[in-house]
């Protein structure tokens, strides 16, 4: 019987890191650095009106890092033959590929792309009728924000020089303090994952789905890319969307229908609020979805069905309409996901706590953990001291910062178990649950205003930098990296990432105009303001709900072994993105079952390259695309 514990491709030797410190540092941390530097301006001129790509970074694996990360493994494959004494071995390659996702996240779509607007929003687009100089522009440090006129226009309305010296004086403060934060962020991720790591790798086992693809292309060597089917996924999901491309540039050209919507069938109530149900195509979504757990991916779509089947119900008794995306809801499973988590791992973290700050047994971690513990506690510290700063109550920044860690843990535990082609979170950020269980006045307008300012860090969760930390000791375990030097390089690539992303957003301002701002976060703070919201006894009530479903489902799990399905899949199974990806999740899921059923774990395995391939090719291709779009200046299909 099929479980969800689905092994490798290949078994294999693991492999140990011997690279000198000196060839590490010059060669690990200096091409992952200059990789960085590529990748982050490839995604963040692909993202900003060059290509229309709807964001290229709001996938689990990033197919700019993924075509980065196959060429640099076949120009290691020359270099074996040719030069073996230039050659990366696998624990060097496995590091340069982490180091390039972490800091690829922090500069895509749901983060420093949702914070750079954020600096100058709340002065630009204000005007008389919405009255935001009265309501809380008061309440905004000017060391966080940028104010001056000519500056704004340049970044705004954008044909700008940006190295006019007249404009950096009033971004020089709101960067370096922007950039310090989102440094400190990432490295208390970074201690998290450590704390964690062990409970969720060698005591629970999770299947780390989204891992598995970096550590083929590494560990297989050249046998993955000698596959003949590896090379036939390749082709069909090349060719897709080649052709999907050529038929955007030349409409002339035919291309292959792979999305269809049924919401033509649905128009009648109460079934019409289900707001449409599409069946989209998508060749790396299914080839992702194969490597997922069979009984996880079950899961996953089962409930996707099951969220629609609540609109319709809700309909039909007459209730309020809701978010179109269940957001109370699921804002609660993940709250809930996040304590199932470290309740589960309650045994392992009381030993660490031990280990840390009391005499329990040393091993080889400990000093390990002891830099994370304290690192969290510091970074926590400089966080909240940060936030004092800046005007916000410690009581705010406790709960605002204290509910933005439960939904990373619960995100990156999702990552780890489940492993889906994407996951999100939009519209309720950790002020918004405040505000449903407490009211605007209890909050406060300088506290609703300043957690509106650090609103880029809650976006969407979309490109989130912790499960590609997590992801990255689950490869390095793989490849036998050293701790110490993992933990360095993810260090070093956030604050690349951080300078890299925010630098180049108001690069890209000044010289293309930014896109998605309007105002932002700031019309909804506006509104809360000029009109003063109570709590809401039913929206704060569909937040417990989805807790609650969540907790039952995981006590269900846990006591009867046959429960098919698992709090996870629920938590993450709805949304505006994944609504695009369930049917392919559904089809990656329905390939694997039957290739199990009919010819077992062996036929399986020997069918991964070619569900590999399907990423790939997808990948390669869709990143071709950008690359073009991004040379010539001209927005090409993606």
């Amino acid at each position: 019987m099929p479980t969800n514990r689905d092994k490798s491709y290949v078994t294999r030797a693991r492999p140990t890191d011997e690279t000198g410190t000196a060839r590490f540092a010059v060669r690990v941390l200096g091409l992952g650095s200059v990789l960085i530097f590529v990748n982050c301006a490839w995604l963040i001129a692909a993202e900003n009106h060059v290509v229309h790509t709807g964001g290229l970074s709001v996938f689990s694996i990033f197919p700019t890092v993924l075509f980065t990360l196959i060429a640099l493994t076949l120009l290691n494959f020359v270099l074996r033959r040719h030069a073996p004494w230039q050659a990366l071995s696998p624990a060097e390659l496995a590091t340069v590929y982490v180091m390039i996702s972490v800091a690829t996240s922090l500069a895509g779509h749901d983060i420093v792309k949702q914070l750079v607007p954020l600096m100058g929003n709340a002065f630009w687009f204000a005007t008389h009728e919405n009255d935001w100089a009265a309501l809380f522009q008061a309440h905004l440090p000017r060391w966080l924000t940028v104010r001056d006129e000519t500056a704004l226009t340049g970044y705004y309305e954008g044909g700008s020089m940006p190295w006019d010296a007249k404009i950096w004086p009033s971004w020089t403060a709101p960067f370096l303090a922007w950039t310090a934060l989102a440094s400190v962020a990432l490295f208390s991720m970074v201690c998290t994952s450590i704390l964690l790591r062990r409970q969720w790798m060698d005591h629970e086992k999770l299947n780390y789905p989204i891992a598995q693809m970096p550590i083929e292309v590494i560990g297989s060597g050249e046998t993955l890319f000698r596959s003949r089917l590896l090379w036939v996924g390749f082709a069909v999901a090349f060719a897709m969307e080649l052709m999907a491309g050529l038929n955007f540039l030349y409409p002339a050209i035919p291309m292959f229908k792979l999305k269809y919507n049924l919401a033509p069938l649905f128009v009648e109530k109460p079934w019409n609020a289900m707001h449409g149900m599409p069946l989209y195509f998508y060749a790396f979504a299914v080839g992702l979805a194969y490597l997922m757990p069979v009984d996880l991916s079950l899961s996953f779509w089962v409930f996707f069905l099951g969220w629609k089947a609540q609109h319709v119900v809700a309909a039909q008794l007459g209730w309020p309409a809701s978010d179109p995306w269940h957001a109370e809801g699921r804002a609660g499973a993940w709250l809930a996901l996040a304590l199932i988590a470290l309740w589960s791992g309650r045994r392992h973290l009381g030993r660490v706590a031990s280990t840390v700050f009391g005499k329990g047994a040393r091993d080889e971690d400990t000093g390990l953990y002891r830099f994370a513990a304290y690192g969290v506690l510091g970074s926590g510290l400089f966080t909240l001291v940060f936030a004092r700063a800046a005007g916000l109550e410690a009581w705010a920044a406790l709960m605002y910062f204290g509910m933005y860690m439960a939904f990373c843990i619960a995100m990156t535990r999702m990552r780890a178990e489940l492993g889906p082609p994407t996951h999100e979170l939009h519209n309720v950020r950790p002020d918004r649950i405040m505000v449903l269980f407490a009211g605007t006045r209890a909050v406060g307008a300088r506290n609703l205003t300043l957690m509106r300012l650090f609103s880029w860090l809650s976006y969407g969760y979309r490109c989130h930098p912790m499960p590609h930390q997590m992801e990255g000791f689950k490869i390095g375990q793989r490849f036998g990296t050293r701790d110490g030097r993992l933990v360095g390089a993810m260090i070093f690539a956030g604050g690349l990432g951080a300078v890299f992303g925010i630098g180049m957003h108001i690069l890209v301002g000044y010289l293309w105009r930014p896109i998605y701002v309007m105002g932002g976060p700031y019309r909804v703070l506006g509104s809360w303001l000029a009109s003063p919201q109570d709590a809401n006894l039913f929206q704060s009530g569909r937040v417990v709900f989805g807790g609650a479903v969540t907790v039952a489902l995981a006590v269900l799990k846990r006591r009867f072994v046959w429960w098919p399905f698992y709090p996870v899949g629920y938590a993450v199974s709805y949304g505006w993105a994944i609504s695009w990806m369930w049917f392919s999740i559904f089809l990656g899921w329905a390939a694997k079952r039957l290739i199990l059923s009919l010819n077992g774990i062996g036929g399986y395995r020997r069918a991964i390259p070619f569900f590999l391939g399907l990423v790939m090719g997808q990948f390669v291709a869709g990143s071709g695309w950008c690359l073009v779009g991004v040379v010539i200046r001209r927005i090409v299909y993606s």
